[in-house]
Formats: structure tokens, C-alpha cells, sequence
């Protein structure tokens, strides 16, 4: 299957890949001046597009402001020109023709853009009106006045943005919902290259090495993303876009102060020779202090918790170095980064661009099984692309190592040295009225762990993914697109292959107003956790009889399967037994079954100095149902199920065991009406509806496998029995051997009632005695959402904007009828920011003030949740705000010099923003930057 998939995917790129216009002869040369100063303009964005066709190519101005196309085939052009902190320009009926050349002169007017040009929505070039999804741009100027600690800053308060800070760091990021500790919904690319640590699949943001300074944009879309962009595209594309040194040259450095301790040190030099070669370094370092987890805290106090009850087990002075780290937080924070690209321009349409990068960290982040010790975690990339004419195409290798980062609640080191391998290819055309744009990727993703995280799975944990797409435009008019794309792509460890189809109509009554109606369909695949995790979660002592392993293990390719009886009950194994006993019924009638129980009971009584003298006469319990001296039968025992509540720590009771297929990809399908125009332009307003159905969720880790237990009511009544003939047997009068009886038995009853005798595992469990936390797909799910916003310039220099953003539903419980089976949004149902925005060039002085609120939510993520133990019902976060303010002032008697400061949480709402986290108070940051 893999082999025909692979063969269609070549053909399908060599026939479109031979599909190629007529003869283009013709060339547009130009320069890009400021209105008022004449200064020439570098790096402004030029999108030349031929009219009636919808055929667009784009460039760059150079070091002296001028740009050129070349071959292109004659007829009448419209040039669009942008460029930060500028108006755009339009150019029309620009008349090329066959071996002559055209020179135009662009001249641009101090302002703010509200329809700057983007790539992210379409692969192409476009502006944001006319783009087929609901985009948002960072612009550099934005940019500069954020002293993000993490890339998170960027978009924090954009529209439908979903943003938890775990520490001074840690924030993950969604849009649309479903967040998570380790999210990875949104796909995250800086400069095309996925950014997301290889087999965790998790965006790590603060791993991401690029500085401030070095970022010319962020694009944000919002909604899936999948048919041109893959799997696990369900919330969206961050794309951030870096400065090339060809149009961006020069040497920054700056360093910030802030709360926490924080101290950050960042540079940035590059360097363009002859405007054919270009070279850039850039860096930061940063230390902190971590907010602080206090004991009180349910999370921090198991920890602690965790470390006293190891102390307390004489076998763990055998682990000294695992002992010494259970339950220690080291809320130090370091962070280094380095980062390199080269930009060589062969010609004026083939450019080849290589860049590296480098991060190494250490802090604190959550995990699925409690909070990581992050110890010089480092990550590494090194990409390679080429550019040329309509041709995009590369190569990257994104690496990990852990170093030595562990598990706080268990001491356990975590060990991923895992690397993702792809490689892309893109093309497009134009024939007649249609654009196509289509390309192929191959995935592979290499998880190294060393036995720790995918333990037994180690030496088959490698698979690859496999994706081709097609995307077509037609133009009906100048104001009607129809826009379809069709994309393919098969994982190495499912079964069968995955398709994203996707439809819009985008319609223009105006110039600058946007009418889309989209279908997207998207999809998550499995993650390496999904399918091959191997890890001892825990071990729990168990009444001083043995440790009961916790252990989680991903889905082997044919799924779980639980052995069962005649009578269709599961099979159980016990700790309790010998290596190699087979499994035992759940009947205590069963002579083996009864053999164990009667074991266990007289390890109970040998166990206690009191009741040692009895623990003999355990030896010869009769099967139940067996004739009792004293006349009758004697009672039976009676066996449950119950599984472990990982939250709570108690054993919650069940009445039998599902099967768990393998793992299929979560699928989402969603329809959108969306709206995005300017008005008189200083208004830019959007607005989008969205529905989405979403179904084979897979769920969280959860216990599947319940621990067996006796009934204690019926042991009492059994004990009392046995235990009076017992006692009359020697000597004891029959009505005092009954009340001594029933006094034993009730107490020994009630201790064996909370003894898990054994585990209900599947035949695929690599241990069968260990309780197994495992995934399943489970539900169908159905929601609806409105996102809005608005940016209005009152002048050149002050502008208002605001969003808002609404979800239907925050939960789904009860899933399948499985009350264990619950789904939840993990963002809030409303949420909403206002601010403006002051720009004074002349003075040099700009400040952006924004206030976000965001509405309090239940949270279910892991280990993390708001469910309250005592009442069974889930409770939300509270309700926070936070008021956040950029201001910069750049010194006019000291060119380059420049003065900011940030302040997030100004009105110091204190608030905690996901389970499990410290809580967050006001955070100053001030930084000192010159530019030379």
C-alpha cells in the first residue's frame, strides 16, 4: 500500500511539474522611495499580479530600494507595494511587453497598513482581504516593542487566541480551544519549517531560538489548515516569518531587566555583499526565577507527598539518585539561543537559503504524568531551501536531547533524543483563468528515548508520513473566486491513508471587502506517545504485601484485547501469585481463584503481630460453599472490580473491561462564513462563524485496566464463620466464639476489601501485573464559534482595535455512555480584548495598550484537572484580566538607541491559567536596544 501511495505521489508531481507557461520575455524593474524624505525603502514587499489572470509573482526592494522581475510574459500587471509603517501603494495598468524593459517609481506615505500582504493562507502571496481564510498579521512594528520572553507574546490578545502561561516561559498556545500541557493543535513554522520538538510533538515555544529582532512577521490563520499544510493542522498556522540579510542589514543588541529576576542579553548582526550574498547571527541568553508552586497547592503537595511516602519504603535507599529528585523543584530559569542563516541569490529568481539554529533550556514544564525538571534540554534545526521562480522546495532536520530532565512526582529521567526529517517540494502555475498550486512532503519522525519514554517500543518506534495536495483557483471575475483543494497523505503505522479536501468561494462586491464561505476537512494523526509510550508512571504500596505499577503504555498496532472466561468474564493476574500462574477467573469458587485469596488472607493475618497465631489455620480454608461444621455452607466471598483514579487516588468501581481498537486519526470537519473588509480606509473590520464535527477523539491517558478486590461485607461474613468454628473447636464457648469472631473478622474483612489482589490486563500489556493508563478513540462532538475584531486608525498616529471570541460548548461528558469518557475545550467560552495604539514617528515614541479578558473554564489535561474529588463535578479557573502595555521611545540625539518597557498583568490580577500552575502576578520587563 505504502509503495502505490508513494508511486502516485511521484506522478502526480511529475505531471504537474511539467505543466509550464508559454514564453515570458518581458521585464519590470523599479524603486521604492519614502514621499516625503526621498530615502530609498529596503526590504518593502512588492506582489505584482498579471491582470485578468490572478497569476502573481512577489520580491523584495534591495539595499538601494530597487526591485526587478524578469521573464515575464507580456500583457498589463498591477503592482502592490507594502511595507511596515507605511500605506500600501497600488500601481495598475503597468504595460510589459516582449524583450523590453518597464521601470516604475513607487512612492510611500508614512501610516499604518491594514491590508498588508501575506503567504500563509494560500502558499501564495496575497493580501490579507483577499485571502481564502481568516488571517492576522504581526507586523515588525508590533514586534519590536514586545520583549517576549516567548513567541507566545506575539500573538497574545489576537482574535480567538487561546494563551496559558505556565511560568515566566512556559506558554502554550491555541486558537479556537482544546489546549493542552503539551499542545500541538496549532501548527507552529518559523521561515516553512515546522517548529515543534520531533516526537513529543509539542510546541515548546520558548524553545524556538529566534530573537526579537530578527522576526519581520508573524501570520496567524485561524481554523484547520490541513489540505495544504498536513496532519495535526486542526487550530490553525503561527508563521513566523524571519528577516532575510539581503533586505534587512545592520547589528542590534539589547538587553532587558525585569520581576523574576530576569535578565535577558540578545544580538543581531547581518551583513549583505553585493546584494548577491547575505549573512546573519543572531543570540540571546536569559535567566530568571520561576514563580513558585506553594505547598497547599494539590499538585505540589503530592509531590511532596511522593517524595516522603519513597523515603518511607526501605528499598528505595537502593536509587539514591532517583530518590534525591522526587518532589525537587529548581525554579532557576536559563535559556541560550543561537541562530544563522545565508542567503545566496544566484540569479534575480534563484535563491538558495540555509539556516541553523541552536537552544538549550532549563525550567520547568508540564507533562502528562506531572510537572518536568527541564535540565539543559537543547533542541537543534538545519534547514536548507531553494527558491525559485514559482518552485519552493526544502529540507530540515529538527533535533532534541533532554539532558538530564525528569519527572518531578517520580524522580524518573526523561531521555528523548528523537529528530524529524522532511523534506517538501511546492509549484505554481497559471493556465487560462486557473492558479494551481501543488507539492508533495515526506515526514519521518525518529523518536530516541532510550527505554524511558517508549520503553519496549524502542527499536520500532520510527514511522514516516506521506502527503501530496493540490490546490486549484479560478477566477469567474474580478470580484468571484472559487477555490478547491484536495490533499493525500498515509502514516507508516495506520492502515489506511487520510483525506483533506477543501472548498471556498470567496467573493469581492469592492475593492477591500471579503466575503468567504469555506469547508475544511482536517486531522490529527496519533502521536508518538499514542502509540509507543512505555513508562512507569508510579508504584503504590499496597498494605505492605507489594508495590502496584502504574504504567503507561501507547496502542500496539492490533489494539488491547482482555482475555476472558467461559462465562465471558475478564481474567485477572495477581502480584500476589507466582511468576507464570495463569490468569485466575473472577469466581472464588474457582479452586486456583480460591487458593490465592486464601493466601492472601493468611499473609494479612502473618503480617499482623495480633493475628499471626491465626495465620495457619488460613492453610486449610475451605472453597466457599463448603459444608460447615457448624451446619450450612460457608459464604461466598464475592470479587469486584474497580479502577484507580488517578486524580483522587482512590479505586473507583466498574462493572467490566472494553476492548481498545488501534488508534485511528481524530478527524474534524468544519464550515465557515467569514467576513474581512476595510471602510474608508481606516476601518478594517472581520467576522467569522464557524461549525465544527469532530469525532474519534483520542482521549487522554486514562486507567483502562480495573484492580480486582474482595467484597469486604462478605468476607466479614465468611470470616466470622470460619473463625467461630475456629474458636469453638478450641474450647471457646460457642456465643463468645461469635462475637470474638465477628470482632476479628470485621476488622480483617474491612482490610481485605481495600487490598487489590490483582490487575485486569490485556494479552498485549508488556507487564501484566501493572495497572495500564493507555489512550482510546472515543465520541463525536459538535460546536459552534464567532470570532470578531476591528482595528480603526483615528490618524497616522493613533489607531483602536478590539476582538472577541465565543464557543458554544466547554465540555462533553459522558462520551459513548463512559462516564470516564469526557472531552473538554480547556479555553474559555468568551473572551474578549480592547486597546489602541500610539505611533509617533517624528518623536520616535510609540506605546500599544491592550485589555484582555478571558472567562474562567473547566480544565481536564493529564494528571490536570479542576475536578473536585468531593463532589464528582468539575469546577472552572476564575474569571482574570490583564491589562498589558508595550511603549518604546527611540532617543533622536543617539541614533540606534532605543528605550522599552512591557508590563503584562499591570493591574496585578493575580491568576492561574491552567491546572497545575503557579499563579501569575504583574511582570515589568525593561530593555535597552541600539541599532548600528
Amino acid at each position: 500500500m505504502v509503495f502505490k501511495i508513494n508511486k502516485a505521489l511521484l506522478l502526480f508531481v511529475f505531471l504537474f511539474a511539467s505543466v509550464q507557461l508559454a514564453v515570458a520575455q518581458g521585464t519590470l524593474t523599479g524603486t521604492v522611495t519614502d514621499n516625503s524624505t526621498g530615502e530609498r525603502l529596503i526590504g518593502a514587499s512588492i506582489l505584482l499580479q498579471l491582470e485578468n489572470s490572478g497569476a502573481s509573482r512577489g520580491t523584495n526592494s534591495g539595499l538601494d530600494g530597487q526591485f526587478s522581475f524578469t521573464n515575464l510574459t507580456a500583457g498589463t500587471y498591477t503592482a502592490r507595494v507594502s511595507y511596515v509603517g507605511y500605506v500600501d501603494v497600488n500601481i495598475t495598468e503597468i504595460s510589459v511587453t516582449d524583450g523590453n524593459v518597464t521601470n516604475i517609481t513607487v512612492e510611500m506615505t508614512p501610516g499604518v497598513s491594514l491590508n498588508p500582504v501575506v503567504v500563509s493562507a494560500s502558499k501564495a502571496a496575497e493580501k490579507v482581504t483577499e485571502a481564502p481564510a481568516s488571517i492576522q498579521v504581526v507586523t515588525p512594528r508590533d514586534i519590536q516593542n514586545v520583549n517576549s520572553v516567548s513567541p507566545a507574546e506575539f500573538i497574545k490578545g489576537l482574535t480567538a487566541v487561546d494563551i496559558a502561561q505556565q511560568g515566566v516561559i512556559s506558554q502554550t498556545a491555541v486558537t479556537r480551544g482544546f489546549n493542552n500541557i503539551f499542545s500541538g493543535s496549532l501548527l507552529v513554522l518559523t521561515d516553512n519549517r515546522i517548529a515543534h520538538v520531533p516526537s513529543l510533538r509539542a510546541n515548546i515555544l520558548h524553545f524556538i531560538p529566534a530573537t526579537n529582532d530578527d522576526i519581520e512577521s508573524v501570520e496567524l490563520v485561524l481554523g484547520p489548515g490541513a489540505a495544504l499544510y498536513g496532519p495535526n493542522t486542526n487550530s490553525g498556522v503561527m508563521h513566523m516569518i524571519t528577516k532575510s540579510p539581503l533586505t534587512s542589514t545592520g547589528t542590534n543588541v539589547s538587553v532587558t531587566y525585569g520581576e523574576q529576576s530576569l535578565m535577558k542579553a540578545q544580538f543581531r548582526t547581518a551583513h549583505n555583499f553585493n546584494n548577491k550574498f547575505g549573512v546573519k547571527v543572531s543570540g540571546q541568553f536569559l535567566q530568571a526565577e520561576e514563580y513558585e508552586l506553594p505547598e497547599g497547592n494539590t499538585y505540589r503537595d503530592q509531590e511532596l507527598n511522593a517524595r516522603s511516602a519513597y523515603f518511607a519504603r526501605p528499598l528505595n535507599a537502593q536509587d539514591p539518585g532517583v530518590a534525591g529528585r522526587i518532589g525537587v523543584r529548581d525554579y532557576d530559569i536559563e535559556k541560550l539561543g543561537l541562530d544563522a542563516r545565508f542567503d545566496y541569490r544566484l540569479t534575480d529568481d534563484f535563491t538558495v537559503i540555509l539556516n541553523t539554529g541552536f537552544n538549550r533550556s532549563s525550567n520547568i514544564d508540564l507533562t502528562g504524568l506531572g510537572a518536568g525538571q527541564g535540565i539543559n534540554w537543547t533542541y537543534t534545526y538545519a534547514q536548507m531551501r531553494f527558491l525559485y521562480k514559482n518552485w519552493f522546495a526544502q529540507a530540515f532536520v529538527n533535533s532534541s536531547n533532554s539532558g538530564d530532565t525528569y519527572i518531578i512526582p517520580t524522580g524518573l529521567p526523561i531521555i528523548d533524543k528523537s529528530y524529524l526529517t522532511v523534506a517538501q517540494i511546492q509549484h505554481s502555475t497559471d493556465l487560462g483563468k486557473f492558479n494551481f498550486v501543488y507539492g508533495a512532503d515526506f515526514l519521518q519522525t525518529t523518536p530516541r528515548t532510550e527505554g524511558t519514554i517508549n520503553g519496549r517500543y524502542e527499536d520500532d518506534d520510527v514511522y514516516n508520513e506521506f502527503g501530496g495536495y493540490l490546490q486549484s483557483k479560478l477566477s469567474l471575475s474580478d470580484k468571484i473566486d472559487l477555490l478547491g483543494s484536495f490533499r493525500v497523505d498515509k502514516h507508516s503505522k495506520l492502515n489506511d491513508p487520510v483525506f483533506s479536501p477543501r472548498a471556498a468561494l470567496v467573493v469581492r462586491p469592492i475593492q477591500n471587502q471579503n466575503f468567504r464561505f469555506t469547508y475544511n476537512r482536517s486531522f490529527s494523526t496519533p502521536s508518538s506517545n499514542n502509540l509507543f509510550l512505555d513508562l512507569l508512571a508510579a508504584q503504590i504500596p499496597i498494605g505492605g504485601f507489594y508495590n502496584l505499577s502504574v504504567r503507561a503504555q501507547g496502542v500496539p498496532g492490533g489494539g488491547f484485547s482482555f482475555e476472558r472466561d467461559a462465562n465471558g468474564r475478564p481474567k485477572w493476574v495477581s502480584n500476589l501469585a507466582p511468576a507464570g500462574t495463569p490468569p485466575f477467573t473472577l469466581n472464588t469458587q474457582d479452586p486456583a481463584t480460591w487458593a490465592l485469596m486464601r493466601s492472601a488472607l493468611q499473609a494479612l493475618f502473618a503480617s499482623n503481630p495480633a493475628l499471626a497465631p491465626l495465620a495457619p489455620a488460613m492453610a486449610v480454608a475451605p472453597v466457599p460453599g463448603s459444608a460447615n461444621p457448624a451446619g450450612g455452607t460457608y459464604a461466598g466471598i464475592g470479587m469486584g472490580l474497580a479502577n484507580l483514579n488517578t486524580g483522587s487516588g482512590r479505586f473507583d468501581p466498574v462493572s467490566d473491561v472494553t476492548d481498545i481498537s488501534a488508534i485511528k486519526p481524530t478527524t474534524y470537519n468544519t464550515f465557515e462564513i467569514g467576513y474581512k473588509g476595510i471602510i474608508d480606509n481606516r476601518l478594517l473590520l472581520s467576522a467569522d462563524v464557524y461549525y465544527t464535527k469532530a469525532q474519534n477523539f483520542v482521549g487522554p491517558l486514562l486507567v483502562e485496566t480495573p484492580n480486582v478486590f474482595v467484597s469486604g461485607a462478605n468476607a466479614t461474613t465468611y470470616l466470622t464463620q470460619y473463625l467461630t468454628n475456629v474458636f469453638v473447636s478450641q474450647g471457646m464457648p460457642p456465643q463468645m466464639a461469635q462475637g470474638q469472631a465477628a470482632f476479628i473478622a470485621g476488622q480483617v474483612g474491612a482490610g481485605l476489601g481495600g487490598l487489590p489482589l490483582g490487575v485486569v490486563t490485556p494479552r498485549e500489556a508488556f507487564d501484566r501485573n501493572a495497572v495500564i493508563l493507555t489512550y482510546r478513540n472515543f465520541g463525536e462532538i459538535e460546536y459552534w464559534g464567532i470570532d470578531t475584531g476591528f482595528e480603526y486608525l483615528v490618524n497616522s498616529e493613533f489607531r483602536l482595535m478590539g476582538n472577541y471570541s465565543y464557543v458554544s460548548e466547554e465540555k462533553w461528558l459522558n462520551l459513548d455512555g463512559n462516564p470516564d469518557f469526557n472531552i473538554f475545550l480547556n479555553a474559555p467560552q468568551n473572551k474578549y480584548m480592547v486597546g489602541f495604539g500610539y505611533d509617533k514617528r517624528d518623536s520616535g515614541f510609540d506605546i500599544t495598550a491592550r485589555f484582555r479578558f478571558v472567562e474562567g473554564f473547566p480544565i481536564s489535561s493529564g494528571i490536570y484537572s479542576t475536578l473536585n474529588t468531593a463532589t464528582g463535578e468539575y469546577e472552572r479557573i476564575k474569571n482574570y484580566s490583564s491589562l498589558d502595555i508595550n511603549a518604546g521611545f527611540d532617543v533622536q540625539d543617539v541614533p540606534g538607541l532605543r528605550f522599552s518597557i512591557m508590563g503584562t498583568n499591570m493591574l496585578n490580577d493575580n491568576q492561574v491559567q491552567f491546572a497545575g500552575t503557579p499563579t501569575i502576578g504583574r511582570m515589568y520587563l525593561m530593555t535597552v536596544g541600539y541599532s548600528f
